[in-house]
């Protein structure tokens, strides 16, 4: 299965705020589904681990459209 779609950005934020423990900044990304948009805020480890995943499992990775490919 060939799905096409945009590339987002991910922008780094600094963790405003912060508690014991927790990470000077963050990965933040705004995502669209049926729902809405929702926003999620990811370490940079998190991010390195789902990267890695990805490259796993190529065959379940989405595919840059040709306008993202333009315009993007």
């Amino acid at each position: 299965m060939s799905i096409k779609t945009r590339v987002g950005r991910v922008v780094e934020v600094i963790n405003q705020n912060k508690k014991k423990g927790a990470a000077d900044t963050y990965e933040a990304v705004l995502l669209k589904n049926d729902a809405g948009v929702h926003e999620f805020l990811f370490t940079k480890v998190e991010l390195d681990v789902a990267y890695s995943r990805a490259r796993k499992n190529i065959e379940d990775t989405l595919e840059q459209s040709l306008i993202s490919k333009i315009l993007d």
